[in-house]
């Protein structure tokens, strides 16, 4: 398999998987700002340069605190976020409480409901005993107490 020689292509011709290496090369190749600063004196003049000349010395440079009308800004804006940080947090809060509510209510709501079931096939099974223990005359209303029963339960249980 033959590539071209991606050296000799220009950036708008050059493959896409070679450009992020190439921009990194070229990044890594370029100076870093300085990290000291060197004071050095020839003939009686004072220079100050981020390289090392013979018998400088080191000049420690600390930043400059920020002036006091950025740091009242920057505490408004840090008592901004603290405000919303406990607003956002009582909704989730409150919210949290709403959904524990429902969810409450939902269990009890199948607890109820998985008792009356229990109830109607209880009354289910009696009504197929008096039945079955019915005598002629009292069988027709045995049935329909029967038939009745089976249609609550189908109703309200499944």
């Amino acid at each position: 398999m033959h590539f071209p020689r991606l050296a000799c292509l220009p950036l708008y011709r050059m493959p896409t998987f070679v450009l992020p290496p190439c921009i990194a090369a070229i990044i890594s190749v370029m100076p870093a700002p300085a990290l000291a600063i060197h004071r050095c004196e020839l003939q009686g003049n004072v220079t100050y340069s981020d390289l090392p000349c013979p018998g400088s010395t080191d000049v420690r440079v600390d930043p400059a605190p920020p002036p006091a009308r950025q740091q009242a800004a920057s505490d408004a804006g840090s008592q901004r976020q603290a405000a919303e940080l406990a607003r956002l947090q009582q909704q989730r809060e409150l919210r949290e409480r709403q959904d524990q509510r429902i969810r409450d209510l939902a269990a009890r709501g199948a607890a109820a409901r998985e008792k009356k079931c229990r109830t109607l096939a209880l009354q289910l099974r009696w009504r197929e005993e008096d039945l079955r223990d019915a005598s002629l005359r009292q069988e027709a209303n045995a049935r329909k107490r029967l038939r009745r029963t089976e249609e609550q339960y189908r109703d309200e249980c499944r």
